[in-house]
């Protein structure tokens, strides 16, 4: 491979394998054998240099290469005293703020908005959109936690030609004239309560009632995320774009800029065309039985005035349309407008990362499109389009979760209610909280199913289906991921506070925690802020999931062979209390970015403890 060619998604991902043998060292390292095809060269020919290189960090007691070309590594734990240290140093703070040591300060930090949720607000957060709740609210914390200026935001879909806004407002108000649901109509328990809630003396417009709905089940779907842990910095109305004059001067913009026009023949087309006879003509307009091939709108169509946004100049599939023959705007022409607003706020962003369901992968064509469009400087040619989508691809990214499948006694289980309403997010959040603390507050009942719930749906990649076991999100053993991570920071809490009755205080001194488990946890703990900083990189939210359970475990394992208080030892028990705080730093640390609870005391404890 030449100098210079090699590109990130050539190597393969390293991976840094416990030996579990004291003699190969702490760690053997695979890059070279998974890099070695791409290099073009023998593993040991990587290898050996990489080897020689590490050595000279002292944080390495010893590092070599075996077989074809491991490397094999060893922790001084006396160099790694000093790192312990700033983990004590930054108990009690969180790794979203600069100090702790989870925190890290990339180099090319950015200004970063991430919308994500953003659902009509036409009825409750369902399940479904739980997963993009969580993942999108903790994606933002690890962006923050890895040094960037983070902005949550939420999209409301309250404009008042949206013809599903219009249609949820016509069946809160038959419900509640007591007349019949119009065709298609809102249905269900959520839509009867609304109906129930707003005062009226009757006779006011439909415009008037969608307000009344809107906000009502706005206020709805603000009290289940925050239930859930999942606040926002701005709820953005897509009616203040309109109210503001805002999208009609975005499509005014376009039309000069020769990126929207009123000609109903695609562009894609034309260019077909010219190409078939040598020149565009009207004699070469297609057939009818030809549209559907070629995404053109019918024939019937042809003579409208419909405005159409030329996104096919910049890599979507097909053109969209902005405004419609009769005169109404699109949801794509509020998008562009959107997007221009973001981009231009007194605190411009550098990035916007949108969350979306997994229904919406032909939206990331779209949504680059427009930003593109908004980007393109210059004339109308190929290479200034091509130059202004790959801007676009730069500052706007689109993450897709998919679905999830819950299960119950090892089957899916139909997430709905019997009389067929839809299932809400604050449903799963109550019932996983009754039937854990069933004779907890309402507040109990919500932080421990918030917990689970959040957890659950961060352990699996958010671009991979999962199954969501409900069984054991529902039960009270370490079996359950939740309760085996909160229990490690339970039980730290409660040795920690032994400690303080037999008046023994925290003091590192790596030099006496020798034993392998001591040695393991120190470095599993120090991995947080590289193991956040990755997940920076590609949104892998679910990695700090496993690195919770890893955690957790470690601990577990420390916990079971090496007794911490041992009044005979004073030293020894200082330096493993002050090992017990900086686990519980590191556990809470990131429990607070996948934004769940680090309780100081379970009920029920998987393991008895000794100390």
């Amino acid at each position: 491979m030449e100098e210079g060619k090699l590109k990130r998604a050539d190597v393969r991902p390293v991976e840094l394998i416990d030996t579990k043998n004291p003699e190969h060292g702490d760690f053997a390292c695979n890059f070279a054998m998974m890099s070695a095809k791409a290099f073009g060269c023998a593993p040991r020919m990587i290898a050996d240099p990489l080897a020689a290189k590490m050595a000279e960090d002292p944080i390495f007691s010893s590092v070599s290469v075996a077989g074809p070309g491991f490397i094999n590594m060893s922790i001084d734990p006396g160099a790694i005293a000093g790192l312990i240290g700033d983990v004590l140093d930054s108990e009690g703070s969180s790794p979203m703020e600069a100090g702790h040591f989870g925190h890290t300060k990339a180099e090319d930090a950015k200004r970063i908005n991430v919308e994500f949720v953003s659902v009509n607000p036409n009825g409750p957060i369902t399940i479904g959109s739980g997963r993009g709740a969580a993942y999108g609210s903790a994606l933002c914390n690890v962006l923050q936690a890895a040094g960037n200026d983070v902005h949550r935001e939420y999209y409301i879909n309250d404009g008042v030609n949206s013809e599903q806004m219009r249609l949820f407002a016509e069946s809160v108000k038959a419900m509640a004239d007591g007349n019949p649901l119009p065709e298609g109509g809102y249905k269900g328990d959520y839509v009867d309560e609304v109906a129930k809630q707003i005062s009226h003396k009757g006779g006011e417009p439909v415009d008037w009632w969608q307000q009344q709905a809107q906000e009502l089940m706005l206020a709805a779907q603000h009290s289940a995320l925050t239930a859930f842990g999942v606040e926002f910095d701005t709820w953005f109305s897509e009616q203040s774009l309109h109210d503001s004059n805002q999208v009609e001067a975005c499509i005014n913009q376009m039309v000069e800029q020769a990126v929207a026009d009123e000609d109903p023949v695609q562009h894609e087309w034309k260019a077909e065309a010219e190409a078939a006879t040598g020149a565009y003509a009207e004699s070469a307009i297609p057939p009818a039985s030809k549209t559907a091939e070629f995404g053109l709108i019918s024939q019937e169509q042809e003579n409208t005035n419909s405005l159409w946004l030329r996104s096919t100049k910049f890599g979507d599939e097909k053109d969209r349309v902005l405004r419609r023959q009769d005169g109404r705007l699109t949801y794509i022409a509020s998008d562009v407008a959107y997007h221009k607003d973001k981009f231009n706020r007194p605190v411009n962003a550098d990035k916007l990362i949108t969350v979306l369901g997994p229904d919406h992968h032909g939206y990331i064509g779209r949504l680059q499109a427009v930003v593109a469009a908004l980007f393109r400087d210059g004339a109308d040619t190929k290479e200034n389009n091509e130059k202004a989508l790959a801007l676009a691809k730069e500052r706007l990214e689109v993450q897709i979760f998919q679905l999830v499948r819950f299960m119950k006694d090892g089957k899916p289980s139909p997430m709905r209610k019997r009389d067929g309403n839809i299932y809400a997010l604050i449903d799963l959040i109550n019932e996983i909280g009754e039937q854990i603390k069933p004779d907890g507050s309402t507040a109990e009942k919500q932080e421990v199913g918030k917990d689970v719930a959040r957890f659950f749906y961060l352990m699996r990649s958010h671009d991979t289906t999962f199954d969501f076991d409900l069984d054991l999100a529902r039960s009270q053993s370490d079996e359950n991921p939740v309760f085996y991570v909160q229990y490690a920071h339970a039980r730290i809490c409660s040795v920690i506070a032994k400690a303080a009755e037999a008046k023994i205080t925290p003091a590192v001194n790596t030099a006496l925690l020798t034993h392998p488990r001591e040695k393991a946890l120190m470095i599993k703990i120090l991995d947080l802020p590289h193991e956040t900083a990755r997940c920076a990189e590609d949104y892998s939210v679910n990695r700090l999931a496993t690195y919770a359970i890893e955690l957790g475990r470690t601990y577990h394992h420390f916990y079971d062979v090496c007794r911490v208080i041992q009044p005979d030892e004073p030293e020894l028990s200082q330096a493993r209390l002050a090992l017990c705080v900086a686990a519980k730093t590191a556990l809470k640390g990131v429990f607070d970015i996948l934004g769940i609870s680090a309780p100081e005391r379970m009920d029920r404890a998987p393991a008895e403890e000794k100390d």
